[in-house]
C-alpha cells in the first residue's frame, strides 16, 4: 500500500505522543531534578525534541522505495516478509533461530549487543528499519528510546555523538554534547546501528574506535543492535553476539514477488511464479534465497518476460528496465531523459561512477562529490556532451538507481554499484585490468570487493581466473607442500584434508574449557602483535572446542577460500566424518593446546576429530576442502589458457 508521507507522519503523530509521555518525559524530568538543573540550563534534551526527531524518523523508515517497483514508495509492513535470524554459535550444539515478525524483545534483553552479518542484498537494513518500525507502531517500551544511526554518515570529522546530537536537535534548540552523553549514560535506549560495511574505508579504523569509545562510555544499560556485510573488522565488537539471516525459502519469495504486484500496474507474480515452477530454472534458486535478486528477478522479468541465469545479467536486465522506465514492456515511450543521453552512453559514464565510488567515495555523497565524478566519468569518455546535473537529475528520476536523503545522495543498493563497477574494470580498462585486479587480490581490504568480484567473475571469466583464481590456487600449493611432512606417518586422504582445513588459520587450538576468556588469553599469549587481530572462528564436538584465530593475511585467505568456493565449487571435496568416541582426558579442561598438521597422528581417532573440529571452525565452506590434485590440474590449465591468449595477441596484434 502506497501512503502519502503527510498521512504516515499523521498516523505516526498519536503513536510518538503516547511513547514520549509514557517513557521519555519521565525519564528526562528524573534526570534533571537528579542533576538540579532546569531544562534551559546547559540545553537539556525536552520531550518535544525526541517526539520530533521520532516522528520524523518513523515517517523515513515506516516507508521503503523498492527498486522492483522504480518511483514509488510502500509501507515497509506490506511488502515485508518474515525473515529468521540464525545465531552463529560458538558453544551450543543447538541452533537458535529467531522470527523477526515483530521486534525480537526477549533477543535483545538477552544479549544487549547484538550483530547481524550478512551478504549483499540478504536484507538486513529492512531488518533493521522493521524492527524500528514495530517499536513505535506497538509502543514498546522495554527497550528503551530508539535511536537510528545511518553508520555511512560518519568519518574521522564526524563522530557518532556528534550524529546523535544533530538527529536530536530541533531547529530552534541544540542539546549540549556531553550533558546528551550524560544522560546516555543513565541506560534506556536502544541504538540501531545500521551499515557499518559502508564507512569509508579511509575513516573506518578511526570511525570504529570512535563507535567502540561511545559504546563504552555509554555505560552498560544501553542496548545495540549492529548490521554489515560480513567485514574483517567486525572482529572488533567481539562483545556482539552474531546472527546471519536464513535464506528465504521458495515459498517466502514467492510472497515477496506476490507483495511487488500491490502497486504494478503490470500483475506478473502469477505468470513468474508459474514459470519458475517449471523446473526448467532450478539454476537459478540460489538467487530465490536473497531479497534484493528476488526484487531484481521481478523487474527483470517485468521488462523482458525472460529469466536471466547468472547474476551479471540480472543487473543489465535490471539497468535496461529501469533506464526504459517500465514503459516499453507497456507499449509506451521510455521517460524522456534529461541528460539526452541513449541506453549504452548512460551506462558508459555509470560504470566509471561505479568504479570511483567502489575504490574511493563509496555509497553516499554531497552534491559536489556526485557531480565531480559525472565529470570524470564524461572526460574519461572523451565524446559525450551532456550536462553533470542533467545527468544526476536522471539518476534521481527516469533512472532511479540513486535516492536522495536530506542532502545526500546514495546509490539505490551498494550492489548496483558495484556491477558497474565490475563492468568499468572489464570493458572500460583493458590496459590496466591485470593491474588493478592485482592490486584488488593483496588488498587489506579485500572484503571491500568480493561482492563485484563475485559479479566480475561472470563478465570476464579469464582476467577473473588470471589475476585472482590462480594466485590463490598457488598461495594454496605453496602452503601445501610446505606443511607436507617428508614421511607420511597416516592415510594420505586424512592427512591432505587436515592441511587444507588448516590452510585459512595463522594459530589453532584446542581445549575442553568453553571459558571465552581463557581462549583470547590463550591468543595474546602466543602472538606478540596485537593488532594482527582479525578475528576467530569456533568448531565444537561434545566437551571440545576449536578455535581458529585470523590474522591480516590469513582473513584474506578466508574471503578469497569463499569466493572460489562459489565459483569454483570443482576445486573442494567433503570432509568425511567417521568419529569414534576417544579419552577426553587427553586435552585438560584448563589450558589450550596448540594443534599442528601432525596433531593426533598416532591415533586415527583422535586425528580424525581435530579433522572435524576444523571443518566446523572453517564454516565458511560447508566442511569443503580444497582438493590438491585438482588445484594443479586448474593451476596447469589456467597457465595454458594464458599461454593460448598471448599466442593469439601475436597473431592479431592491435
Amino acid at each position: 500500500m502506497i501512503l502519502e508521507t503527510a498521512a504516515i507522519a499523521s498516523a505516526a503523530k498519536p503513536l510518538v505522543e503516547k511513547f514520549v509521555t509514557e517513557l521519555i518525559t519521565p525519564k528526562i524530568t528524573q534526570f534533571a531534578n537528579k542533576c538540579k538543573l532546569k531544562y534551559t540550563e546547559l540545553l537539556i534534551p525536552k520531550g518535544e525534541h525526541f517526539e520530533e526527531y521520532l516522528i520524523r524518523t518513523y515517517d523515513k523508515y515506516s516507508c521503503i522505495n523498492a527498486l522492483a517497483i522504480p518511483n514509488s514508495q510502500f509501507q515497509l509492513k506490506d511488502v515485508y516478509v518474515t525473515q529468521n535470524l540464525v545465531k552463529e554459535n560458538r558453544f551450543e550444539s543447538e541452533v537458535e533461530v529467531i522470527m523477526i515478525n515483530q521486534l525480537p524483545i526477549r533477543l535483545i534483553k538477552n544479549y544487549k549487543k547484538i550483530l547481524i552479518t550478512d551478504t549483499a542484498g540478504m536484507g538486513k537494513s529492512t531488518i533493521m528499519k522493521y524492527m524500528f518500525v514495530d517499536l513505535i507502531d506497538n509502543c514498546i517500551k522495554d527497550v528503551g528510546i530508539p535511536v537510528f544511526i545511518e553508520l555511512n554518515r560518519l568519518n574521522k570529522n564526524r563522530t557518532i555523538l556528534v550524529e546523535i546530537q544533530e538527529e536530536l536537535n530541533s531547529l530552534s534548540n541544540e542539546f549540549d554534547k556531553e550533558l546528551l552523553l550524560t544522560f546516555i549514560q543513565k541506560g534506556g535506549f536502544i541504538f540501531f546501528l545500521d551499515g557499518y560495511d559502508e564507512i569509508s574505508i579511509a575513516d573506518r579504523s578511526e570511525v570504529t574506535k570512535d563507535i567502540q569509545t561511545f559504546i563504552s562510555k555509554a555505560g552498560t544499560e544501553n542496548f545495540y543492535v549492529l548490521a554489515s556485510r560480513p567485514e574483517d573488522s567486525l572482529a572488533s565488537f567481539g562483545d556482539f553476539q552474531s546472527f546471519k539471516i536464513q535464506p528465504l525459502t521458495k515459498n517466502e519469495a514467492f510472497e515477496l514477488l506476490t507483495k511487488y504486484d500491490l502497486s504494478s500496474q503490470k500483475k506478473i507474480s502469477k505468470e513468474l511464479i508459474k514459470e519458475l515452477n517449471t523446473g526448467k530454472y532450478d539454476s537459478i534458486d540460489e538467487y530465490l534465497v536473497n531479497p534484493l535478486l528476488v526484487s531484481l528477478l521481478y523487474i527483470a522479468y517485468q521488462y523482458k518476460a525472460e529469466i536471466p541465469l547468472k547474476k551479471h545479467q540480472f543487473y543489465r536486465q535490471v539497468y535496461d528496465a529501469l533506464f526504459n522506465s517500465h514503459k516499453l514492456a507497456q507499449g509506451q515511450k521510455p521517460h524522456e531523459k534529461r541528460s539526452g543521453l541513449d541506453i549504452d552512453d548512460f551506462n558508459r559514464i555509470l560504470r566509471y561512477v561505479g568504479y570511483e565510488c567502489l575504490i574511493k567515495l563509496g555509497v553516499q555523497f554531497d552534491k559536489d562529490t556526485i557531480l565531480s565524478s559525472i565529470k570524470k566519468a564524461k572526460t574519461f569518455s572523451g565524446n559525450l556532451n551532456f550536462g553533470e546535473s542533467d545527468f544526476l537529475e536522471d539518476l534521481m528520476t527516469s533512472v532511479p538507481l540513486f535516492t536522495k536523503d536530506g542532502i545526500e545522495y546514495k546509490w539505490a543498493h551498494k550492489s548496483l554499484m558495484e556491477y558497474f563497477a565490475a563492468r568499468f574494470i572489464a570493458e572500460d580498462i583493458k590496459e590496466g585490468q591485470d593491474k588493478i585486479l592485482s592490486k584488488i587480490f593483496t588488498s587489506e581490504d579485500i572484503d571491500k570487493y568480493i561482492n563485484m568480484l563475485d559479479i566480475y567473475c561472470d563478465i570476464d571469466y579469464k582476467s577473473f581466473s588470471r589475476n585472482i583464481v590462480l594466485p590463490f590456487l598457488e598461495m594454496f600449493v605453496k602452503y601445501h607442500d610446505e606443511k607436507y611432512p617428508t614421511s607420511l606417518c597416516l592415510n594420505k586422504d586424512m592427512l591432505e584434508a587436515r592441511i587444507a582445513l588448516s590452510f585459512p588459520f595463522s594459530l589453532i587450538g584446542i581445549t575442553r574449557n568453553k571459558k571465552e576468556n581463557l581462549i583470547y588469553s590463550f591468543f595474546y599469549e602466543n602472538v606478540n602483535n596485537k593488532e594482527m587481530w582479525h578475528g576467530t572462528s569456533f568448531g565444537y564436538y561434545n566437551d571440545f572446542v576449536m578455535m581458529g584465530f585470523h590474522n591480516q593475511e590469513n582473513a584474506r585467505y578466508r574471503l578469497l577460500l569463499w569466493l572460489i568456493f562459489v565459483k569454483y565449487p570443482e576445486l573442494f571435496i567433503q570432509s568425511k566424518t567417521n568419529l569414534k568416541k576417544i579419552d577426553e582426558n587427553i586435552y585438560g579442561e584448563e589450558k589450550i593446546y596448540k594443534i599442528d598438521i601432525l596433531t593426533g597422528s598416532d591415533d586415527i581417532n583422535h586425528f580424525q576429530l581435530i579433522n572435524t573440529l576444523l571443518s566446523e571452525t572453517n564454516h565458511i565452506t560447508n566442511s569443503y576442502y580444497m582438493n590438491i590434485n585438482t588445484v594443479k590440474n586448474t593451476i596447469e590449465k589456467i597457465k595454458k589458457e594464458i599461454e593460448l591468449s598471448n599466442e593469439q595477441s601475436y597473431l592479431f596484434p592491435i
